[in-house]
This record gives structure tokens, sequence and C-alpha cells, in this order.
């Protein structure tokens, strides 16, 4: 059960990450600046489940 949680709070980590890159993305093409809170809140998300992947397999 702690094994499912973990593994549902890594994805919703790293879908809303992926959500922040994909505003960023956006907000450069069509505007041609990079919104930096969506790309500081992507970085932070991402590294966060990733940190949580690598620190529950050791």
């Amino acid at each position: 059960m702690k094994n499912k949680i973990a593994l549902i709070g890594q994805l919703i980590l790293g879908l809303a990450g992926t959500l922040c890159f994909v505003v960023v993305g956006i907000m450069y093409t069509k505007l041609s600046f990079i919104d930096t809170p969506y790309l500081f809140g992507g970085v932070f998300l991402w590294s966060i489940a990733v940190f949580w992947r690598v620190k529950r397999r050791a």
C-alpha cells in the first residue's frame, strides 16, 4: 500500500512538472518570453519526483 501511494505521488509530481513545462513552452512560442514561476515550479516538481524515486530505490 505504501508503495502504491509513493508511486501515485511521484506520478502527480511528474505530471504537474510536465504541465509547468508545457505552459513555459506555450508562453515562449506565442509571446517570446519564458514565464519564470512556471519554469522554477517545473524544475522544483521534477526534482522532487526524481529525488523521491532515487531515494525509494536506495
